[in-house]
C-alpha cells in the first residue's frame, strides 16, 4: 500500500518529491497557483470535463515522447481529477509505472487521493473505465488549502462529511467542528483531516479493490453519480455528493436509527439542498452504475455513526423512493 505523508505544512518534502519524479501532471488552475511547483508539467485543463480519454491519451503520448520508461515515476499535483486520470495513465503506461499523488483540494486530500481508484469518464458515465493503482507515496499536504476557492471547500466538505460517518470518533470530531468547516479554518480543520485520511487508510488497506468493506465508502456516490451526469457537472463533485447523502438517507430513513437521522438531516441541510432532477432521470443513471449487482440498485447509508448497511432497490422502488424522499426533503 502507499506510504502517506500528513502534515500541516509538507512544502519541502512536496518540492523534494516532485524534483525526483520523472513525469508530472497538473490542471491549468494549480498551474497558476504555483509556477515553481508545476515547473515543466504536463497541464491539463482545470475540470471534471477534461477526465474523459481524450485528455488520458493525450498524458500516455506526452509521457512516451517523454520518454518515461517502466522503472520511472510518475506525479499527479491537483484535485480529484488530476489525480484520477493520472493515476490511470499511470497504470495503463508499461502494464503500470509508479506514481505519487500530490493532492491539492480537501476532497482529494481525504478521499481521492488516497487508495488508488483511477478512472475516467466515459460516454456520460462518472468513472465508468478506470483500474486499482495505489501511488507509491502520498503527500497531504495542508499549506495548498491556503489557496483553496470557496467553492472547492464546499465540495470538500461532501466527501468530509461521509468519510467522519464512518467511525463514532470521527462524527463526534466533526460536530464539535463545524464552526471550522464552515469557516474553512485550515487549523481547525486539520485534525479532522487527519481522521479521514486515516480511516480512508484503514478502509482501502482492508479491502483495496472494493469487494466488501470499502463498499461502505460509496455513501451518496449512487444518487451522487447520476445527478452529476444529467447536470453535465456544473456543480463539483463534492456538491452532488451532498446531495447524494441527503437524498439517500430520506430514501432509506426505515433502516436508520430515528435520532440519528433527524440530527443528520439538519446537518446536510446547512450544505446543501435537495435535487431537482426527476425519479426518471436520476433511476436511468443509477441503474447503470457500476457498484450495482443483479437487477437491482445499489445505495449504502448509515444506520447510526460507526454502522453502514447496503440497501439494495428495484428500479420501481429506487424511482418511488426517491419520489418520496425529495417530496419530504423540500416540505421540510
Amino acid at each position: 500500500m502507499s506510504n502517506i505523508h500528513c502534515g500541516r505544512d509538507l512544502n519541502a518534502d512536496v518540492k523534494a518529491a516532485l524534483s525526483m519524479c520523472d513525469f508530472t501532471v497538473t490542471d491549468s488552475n494549480v498551474a497558476a497557483l504555483y509556477p515553481k511547483l508545476s515547473g515543466d508539467a504536463f497541464i491539463i485543463p482545470a475540470g471534471e470535463k477534461s477526465k474523459n480519454t481524450e485528455t488520458l491519451n493525450a498524458i500516455l503520448d506526452a509521457m512516451q515522447k517523454r520518454g518515461i520508461k517502466r522503472g520511472d515515476t510518475v506525479a499527479a499535483l491537483g484535485g480529484g481529477v488530476v489525480g484520477d486520470i493520472t493515476g490511470f495513465a499511470a497504470a495503463l503506461y508499461m502494464r503500470g509505472v509508479d506514481w505519487v499523488s500530490i493532492p491539492t483540494s480537501l476532497l482529494a486530500m481525504v478521499d481521492s487521493g488516497i487508495g488508488g481508484k483511477t478512472a475516467v469518464d466515459f460516454n456520460g458515465i462518472k468513472n465508468l473505465v478506470g483500474a486499482f493503482h495505489s501511488p507509491r507515496d502520498i503527500f497531504i499536504n495542508a499549506e495548498f488549502l491556503k489557496t483553496l476557492p470557496e467553492r472547492e471547500w464546499l465540495c470538500g466538505d461532501g466527501e468530509l462529511i461521509k468519510t467522519c460517518l464512518l467511525t463514532e470518533d470521527a462524527f463526534k470530531l466533526l460536530s464539535s467542528s463545524l464552526n471550522a468547516v464552515f469557516d474553512n479554518d485550515i487549523d481547525g480543520i486539520y485534525p479532522l483531516i487527519t481522521e479521514c485520511v486515516k480511516i480512508k487508510n484503514a478502509v482501502v488497506t482492508a479491502d483495496p479493490t472494493e469487494k466488501d468493506l470499502r463498499k461502505i465508502l460509496n455513501m451518496g456516490h449512487t444518487v451522487g453519480h447520476a445527478l452529476e451526469s444529467i447536470d453535465g457537472y456544473k456543480l463539483s463533485h463534492g456538491e452532488y455528493v451532498l446531495k447524494g447523502l441527503m437524498t439517500e438517507a430520506a430514501m432509506c430513513a426505515d433502516v436508520m436509527d430515528k435520532d440519528f437521522y433527524e440530527l443528520y438531516i439538519k446537518l446536510l441541510k446547512m450544505f446543501t439542498s435537495p435535487p431537482l432532477s426527476t425519479s426518471g432521470a436520476v433511476s436511468g443513471k443509477a441503474s447503470i452504475d457500476k457498484k450495482n449487482e443483479g437487477d437491482s440498485v445499489s445505495l449504502v447509508v448509515p444506520v447510526r455513526p460507526g454502522k453502514i448497511t447496503e440497501v439494495k432497490l428495484s428500479h420501481d422502488a429506487f424511482r418511488a423512493r426517491y419520489d418520496s424522499a425529495v417530496k419530504i426533503l423540500r416540505s421540510e
